[in-house]
């Protein structure tokens, strides 16, 4: 969706959307974010020259942002860093947004030619700009031979364009980069942007791993690798092309080795610039591997472990009618865990009993200050049924009225998208909340609108065209239309002589108040999910756990 709104220029994209968290306008907010890199690929072909390509054609330029959250009006991400140069009415101001180093940068660049860098697109010309920075390697006659013979280019040699204080930067490619100073770890092929001060930095998590580790079985049946250990986060400067290796766990002995073979190689988490170590996030990789294993190695029980009695899974949700049992990702999300009393990042994921779909668990790895890398699970009562969300979702399908709408809203030009499943605990029962979404067949930058809103309690599964429309059917409130300001609603007065209509459940003084605040909030969640993620299930759950329980009371 940001190669739609922000790309601009055709050689410009954004390859990854990342999940990150920052404090903005002093509230920990939850964001995407994605940098806007160059890809001479796109370049127009008659326009892909050498000059071009090394030394016109050098860097992308800055990023956007939005939170997780919020969307538009028109159902587009509510951008709060955009734009070239970066705009920003926050406190991400971004003071270098040039991207020389990055996952799309895969050939070699040289700067401070006699050529000026195109910088940014403005109106109908272009910025230009000359390197400032640090990065690159000086080219003086003999660099100038030696880098002609190792790119295969023997216009590094002849060039009039390249001068004393050229500069040639090589291996910009983040991934090839680091693999290259430290080939003996490997890495998370997903590095995910931070910003600090203003300047742009990648983080990729580095992993030592082994298959000689005694008395313990392979990750999975495609590796012989035992052991690893999420020990380095390795830190990547995108202006200048710095690296540094910092090390996040001290007691791994194979990561303790290699800073003993390699002096200086990994620094102490004592000197990750503090902004940054703000940013860095429990390694999804690493986390994904734990909860599988942990499906099994839950148990204490020696002959229920050994009999393989109470074997988890990994929840399904169902998100189309082509995907009966699709698992649940792990996701990152802010919420406020049930024994902490402030909102934090966590990485989580739901299970269910092997083979069955009610509710039993869910773990989550904690990411912020010094909880660190620590996991947590929670484990639900096994004597009584909490619905998973596949049961909701089988019954869903089950419901005539509601898989007939869905079938007519599922027509020819247009296809039906179910969100992520909202569950709610309200005292000793549970409130499932799913958005359905519609978006046009063959439109990959239309972004789905939300059509209808389902909504189970109990016994109970309707569809509305709202939240505040399901909660009125659910809860049994007969809805009332507001009368203009400073007016009596007429229907609101029994005629002369007539008596009220005592069939219909009474309105409540402040029920419509509850149901249009539950419908905010919700609204807010649907727009989290339209933008593809669950974060407004772990920030506004306990808002809207408060406002659904003070209705049923009601």
């Amino acid at each position: 969706m940001y190669n739609s709104l922000q790309g601009f220029r055709r050689y410009y994209e954004f390859k990854n959307l990342d999940v990150d968290r920052y404090m903005i306008d002093g509230k920990y907010t939850q964001v995407f974010l994605s940098a806007r890199e160059l890809n001479q690929e796109k370049i127009d072909e008659s326009s892909r020259t050498w000059i071009n390509k090394h030394l016109k054609y050098t860097h992308g330029f800055g990023l956007a942002v939005s939170p997780t959250n919020k969307v538009s009006n028109s159902g587009q991400p509510e951008l709060i860093v955009k734009d070239i140069p970066p705009k920003t009415s926050t406190e991400l101001e971004i003071k270098e947004p040039r991207i020389y180093y990055g996952e799309m940068t895969d050939d070699f660049i040289i700067t401070n030619t006699d050529t000026k860098e195109f910088d940014y697109p403005e109106g109908d010309n272009n910025k230009e700009t000359t390197y400032e920075g640090t990065g690159g390697i000086k080219l003086n006659f003999m660099n100038k031979l030696l880098f002609a013979i190792n790119q295969g280019s023997p216009r590094i040699l002849l060039s009039n364009d390249i001068n004393k204080d050229s500069k040639i930067h090589i291996t910009r490619n983040i991934a090839e980069r680091v693999q290259k100073i430290a080939p003996f770890l490997e890495y998370d092929d997903d590095p995910y942007l931070v910003i600090d001060e203003g300047e742009l930095f990648w983080v990729i998590d580095a992993f030592t791993t082994s298959d000689r580790y005694a008395y313990s079985e392979p990750i999975n049946k495609n590796t012989t690798r035992n052991y690893i250990r999420n020990s380095v986060k390795v830190v990547v400067d995108a202006y200048n092309g710095d690296v540094d290796f910092y090390q996040v766990d001290e007691n791994d002995p194979i990561a303790s080795t290699y800073g003993k073979i390699y002096p200086g190689l990994l620094k102490p988490m004592s000197e990750l610039p503090e902004g940054i170590k703000n940013n860095i996030r429990y390694s999804q990789v690493m986390f994904d591997i734990q909860s599988d294993v942990y499906r099994t190695y839950h148990m204490n029980n020696p002959t229920v472990f050994y009999n393989k009695e109470d074997v988890w899974q990994i929840a399904n949700e169902k998100q189309s009618k082509d995907e009966e049992n699709s698992k649940i990702e792990s996701g990152y999300i802010i919420t406020k865990l049930p024994d902490r009393e402030e909102e934090e990042f966590v990485l989580m994921v739901p299970y269910t009993p092997r083979e069955k779909d009610n509710m039993v668990s869910w773990l989550a790895a904690l990411n912020d200050g010094d909880d660190y890398g620590k996991l947590v699970s929670y484990k639900l009562p096994k004597q009584k049924l909490v619905y998973g969300p596949m049961q909701i979702e089988k019954r869903i399908d089950q419901d005539t009225e509601i898989s007939k709408e869905l079938t007519l809203l599922d027509q020819q030009g247009s296809d039906v998208i179910r969100g992520g499943l909202l569950t709610i605990p309200i005292d000793d029962s549970l409130l499932f909340v799913e958005p359905i979404y519609l978006q046009s067949t063959g439109e990959e930058r239309n972004l789905p609108e939300v059509k209808r809103v389902i909504v189970a309690y109990g016994d109970e599964i309707v569809m509305g065209t709202s939240l505040q429309d399901s909660l009125n059917q659910i809860f049994d409130i007969e809805p009332v239309e507001e009368a203009p300001e400073g007016e009596e609603d007429p229907e609101d007065q029994p005629d002369e002589g007539e008596t009220p209509d005592t069939d219909l459940p009474p309105v409540i003084e402040g029920q419509k108040d509850l149901i249009k605040k539950a419908n905010t909030l919700f609204n807010d969640a649907e727009s989290a999910q339209k933008s593809g993620n669950w974060a407004e299930y772990g920030e506004k759950l306990d808002e809207l756990k408060e406002i659904l329980k003070k209705l049923e009371v009601e």
